[in-house]
């Protein structure tokens, strides 16, 4: 009697399938994976703005287990991990939802528990991972048939990634196809403890500037037993286009500690720093290690979280050409855009998943995995500055100059001008209204 809030209780049976997308995985992977998931979940109260922009989806955190098919080499990974649930299709006996996360994964074994040492050819062991702490990300599709008003079956068919992101190698990751089958209860909650509240009528901004600095550490091959150092600096613009998405652009330069003097080419030999042999540098300069691109930005707001998925191409690169073997059209003269292997060299263009959390007023904290096509490249750790901008309305109303919003400034609900105004503080001259 004393709950307030409803929770669901899931619990799921689990079954997928290792995608061998390296000679090694294809020769260790033997499928099925099986295993279960328990969950916890929080159905949308209505008591924010963004559960309104989002169409009241579910907040949940699932725990997993999995027996990936090869108890001495693979083992058994588990994850825990938070997820979104955000409603597409909902009718009285159906209810269809997209379903996204992203957490920690851990494994049983490791590159370590699998080499010569253990009796094991190393050319089979398990290189897809390097450390027993890795990223969770996962994404597909939720289905649920309602039997009552508290009891459902579910079901979750998708894909999900498990990586350390190369901080510690070897790297090549997990990538699984995944079903699940389950049942859910709900524990109702006091029905008039929470009383949903009206949605804001437009998003509090119109575009933003965005300002991140971020750092971290990486190995470039499992034998150097070496970290380097890796940093970014990133800046853009994102123009609102909805109230939960938004579009823009900007520029990132890269640090990367690992492109040190390395390689061999021909009958020429040079000094080694590392002993991986994808790259061919015979100097050692720090402008190899600084590379700069251009990037396309989508953002996802959920309140204080923002989901960002990036697309970049690089604008100045001076290891574009540090193969070792020249392109077969251009030699050692690549343009901007060219084809390539994936396995031999990065290529021209780079991708981003990252999450940032507003902690305080603009101010906010942010992680994100970067990649060349599916090969992770590195894990980024860093704290950013957000420069939200709205127009003014004037007193006569009509809109004025752009103005910076600060989200400890809210609306001052039951005002029929919307007056925008710092929390708990009444104020006969307000900043401005927005008038949206």
């Amino acid at each position: 009697m004393a709950q307030k809030i409803p929770f669901i209780i899931k619990a799921s049976v689990y079954g997928g399938y290792i995608v061998p997308m390296t000679k090694n995985l294809d020769s260790i992977a033997h499928p099925p994976a099986l295993g279960g998931e328990l969950a916890i979940e929080f159905p949308s109260m209505g008591n924010y703005d963004w559960q309104h922009h989002w169409r009241m989806p579910t907040v949940g955190v699932g725990l997993l287990g999995i027996n990936l098919g090869n108890p001495k080499l693979l083992g058994t990974a588990f994850a825990v991990y938070p997820y979104l649930l955000v409603p597409v299709v909902k009718t009285k006996h159906f209810h269809l939802n997209y379903k996204i996360g992203a957490g920690l994964s851990f494994f049983t074994k490791t590159w370590n528990d699998g080499d010569t040492l253990s009796g094991v050819n190393a050319s089979t062991a398990n290189s897809a991972i390097g450390s027993i702490l890795n990223v969770y990300l996962t994404t597909g599709a939720n289905f649920e048939f309602p039997i009552s008003k508290q009891f459902s079956i579910t079901s979750d068919i998708g894909y999900n990634h498990m990586s350390n992101g190369s901080m510690l190698q070897p790297n090549a990751g997990i990538n699984m196809l995944q079903a699940m089958i389950g049942a859910k209860y709900l524990f109702p909650g006091c029905a008039h403890c929470n009383k949903p509240k009206p949605p804001i009528d437009g998003f509090p901004y119109d575009f933003s500037i965005n300002l991140i600095a971020s750092g971290g550490a990486r190995e470039l091959y499992y034998k150097d037993n070496k970290m380097y150092p890796i940093g970014s600096f990133h800046a853009s613009m994102s123009a609102n286009l909805t109230n939960w998405y938004a579009l823009g652009g900007g520029f990132d330069v890269f640090y990367d500690g690992v492109f040190v003097q390395q390689g061999t080419r021909g009958a020429e030999s040079y000094r080694n720093n590392t002993l991986f042999g994808r790259y061919f540098i015979p100097t050692e300069d720090l402008a190899n290690k600084f590379r700069a691109g251009v990037c396309l930005s989508n953002e996802f707001i959920i309140g204080r979280v923002t989901a960002v998925l990036q697309w970049g191409v690089y604008v100045y690169d001076p290891i574009r050409n540090a193969t070792h073997d020249p392109h077969p059209v251009y030699g050692d003269n690549r343009p901007m855009f060219y084809s390539y292997d994936i396995e031999k060299e990065d290529g021209w263009n780079y991708f981003r998943l990252g999450v940032r959390c507003r902690v305080y007023d603009n101010l906010f904290v942010n992680a994100s995995l970067k990649t060349h096509l599916q090969k992770a490249e590195m894990i980024e750790w860093g704290i950013g500055y957000q420069i939200p901008y709205t127009k003014k309305q004037e007193s006569d109303g009509r809109r004025g100059s752009y103005a910076v919003y600060h989200p400890d400034r809210k609306w001052k609900r039951g005002d029929p001008n919307k007056q925008w105004q710092p929390v708990g503080v009444e104020s006969e001259d307000p900043p401005f209204n927005l008038g949206r």
